[in-house]
């Protein structure tokens, strides 16, 4: 071989060729406009870096496709309707947000996923500022559609207000300045006559005001009501710490019932709201629930009251029961006054039992007459009674637990537990019933918050549970992130409104929630 040739050879084993270069994958980024979205879209966009050009851009929940997205720019912006997103495992759970990116030359790559969650709702009304809401903290809702407004008590520094917001203009509200502070207890009720009259302001020990359909004050005191309840015509019945009275819309007393003195005594003191009746066999009366404490023993108790007379007169008295002094009582009556509901604590766990007004026996299982029937055990605690669905069923609460009956008269299954395979619905993890909202036919809504404390005795609400027919379970659930809190109102048509956070939302109907899913 000659020696050029092997110098050539030599130095080609000395200076390899370079090695082959692989080119790195692209990048791709998923960033979301919020973790957690009440709203008619969700918002996010799609960054990309390391292709010459994008072929195919892809988002997923986890490794399920949503959609192919057409490539914008970077960031491509990407909003997801409502009927893009499954909701097979449920409305408004996690979603694991993905993309990836496809390069012209065939490199792709898969994004780190982004936890988001989705309520989708029809109709969304922002704030005017990022500092501002568009309604006081609780509110109600008076008339409906395009009509529909809200009024709720707020504090401006160190003054109270009543806000009255309309929908389609939000960014005006009307306001009266009150004579007592707004708080966390503050409670707005309904208007009687119903969706015409006056509406009561409460704020439990510090005063109250009558309030009428054109938001005008007719009556306002700041005096120390332990509870007020409102008549089917627009008055309030207040318990004093002297008795029961009866309070026009103008401040005047009708007629009142004390607790002690000569005349008109109330043989007891109050075990529950009282009810104004306006049909069945009881209408034109008031069934005052009474408790009357001995040593040994609490006897209950209704009273009978003509609600027409100038001194509610006493038509009636029914000895409901005897208990032991540790045992605590929950009331509730049906809409005709014909069956009222007792509900009794023992340690861990609560009955409730029916008992038919009018009857001379007392509720007890030796006068089956009296006694319509009783509950098994339920576990919890008992927070309230609330008759629903045209008093075909009634809600049995605990502080963690939201079971359902069915009370029809006669049926089957009266008296008996129709939760979806007899579970409770739950508040998540440590929170708790707040406010309980019946809705139209067999719908219930709960809003829970975290347990109250010395500091922060009553927390806003966090989470809403929703529920179509107790039969069916849970709809939905929605709990807001930290931070904010959420609230909210049924309208005159029976739909409801929501507070979350800083806006107000519409959801859809739970029929069409129902649908989605």
């Amino acid at each position: 071989m000659p020696a050029s040739a092997l110098v050539s050879l030599l130095a080609l084993a000395c200076n390899p060729p370079p090695p082959v270069t692989i080119p790195d994958p692209p990048q791709v980024t998923v960033r979301l406009e919020e973790t957690s979205t009440v709203g008619r879209t969700f918002k996010l966009s799609i960054s990309t870096s390391g292709c010459d050009q994008v072929q195919r851009l892809e988002l997923f929940n986890d490794t399920t496709l949503i959609k192919q997205v057409p490539y914008g720019g970077n960031p491509t912006p990407v909003e997801l309707a409502r009927d893009e997103i499954s909701y097979a495992l449920g409305l408004a759970v996690p979603l694991s947000l993905k993309a990836r990116v496809t390069c012209a030359d065939g490199r792709t790559n898969v994004s780190q996923g982004q936890v988001a969650t989705f309520f989708p709702v029809e109709e969304v009304v922002e704030p005017v500022s990022a500092n501002s809401q568009v309604v006081p903290d609780y509110f109600v809702a008076d008339g409906s559609g395009d009509a529909v407004s809200f009024i709720g008590c707020a504090m401006d520094g160190t003054r109270p207000y009543l806000y009255r917001v309309d929908k389609n203009n939000p960014h005006s509200p009307q306001r009266v300045e009150i004579d007592f502070p707004c708080d966390a207890t503050t409670l707005i009720t309904d208007r009687k006559p119903a969706g015409t009259g006056t509406r009561w302001v409460w704020t439990p020990g510090r005063g109250l005001l009558a309030l009428n359909a054109n938001f005008e004050i007719t009556a306002s005191s700041n005096e120390a009501v332990e509870n007020l309840v409102v008549a089917a015509d627009g008055n309030a019945f207040l318990y004093r710490v002297t008795g029961l009275y009866l309070v026009t819309p103008q401040g005047q007393v009708r007629w009142s019932r004390e607790y002690t003195g000569a005349t008109n005594l109330l043989p007891g003191r109050p075990a529950g709201d009282p009810v104004h009746i306006t049909s069945g066999p009881q209408t034109g009366r008031v069934l005052v629930p009474l408790y009357e404490e001995h040593p040994d023993t609490v006897n209950i108790r209704v009273v009978v009251l003509d609600y027409g007379t100038t001194d509610g007169k006493q038509l009636a008295q029914y000895e409901i029961d005897e208990l032991n002094p540790i045992q605590a009582a929950w009331v509730a009556f049906n809409d005709t006054g014909t069956v009222m509901y007792l509900g009794t604590q023992q340690q861990g766990s609560a009955t409730v039992r029916a008992c038919a007004l009018g009857q001379t026996k007392p509720c007890q299982s030796t006068y089956p007459q009296s006694r319509l029937w009783i509950s098994d055990p339920i576990p919890g605690y008992l927070t309230a009674l609330i008759p629903y669905a045209n008093n075909s069923r009634l809600a049995v609460l605990t502080s963690n637990r939201f079971w359902f009956m069915d009370v029809t008269r006669g049926s089957a299954s009266e008296g008996r537990i129709v939760n979806k395979e007899q579970q409770p619905l739950t508040p998540t993890g440590a929170l708790v019933g707040r406010f309980a909202q019946p809705g139209r036919g067999d719908a219930f809504f709960m809003f829970n918050s975290a347990p109250g404390t010395d500091s922060v005795p009553n927390p806003y609400p966090v989470e809403i549970v929703a529920t179509d027919a107790a039969e069916q379970g849970m709809l939905y659930r929605y709990q807001i992130p930290g931070g904010l809190s959420l609230y909210g109102t049924l309208d005159d048509a029976g739909t409801l409104w929501m507070r979350a956070g800083r806006k107000l939302v519409k959801p859809y109907s739970l029929t069409e929630y129902r649908q989605l899913r």
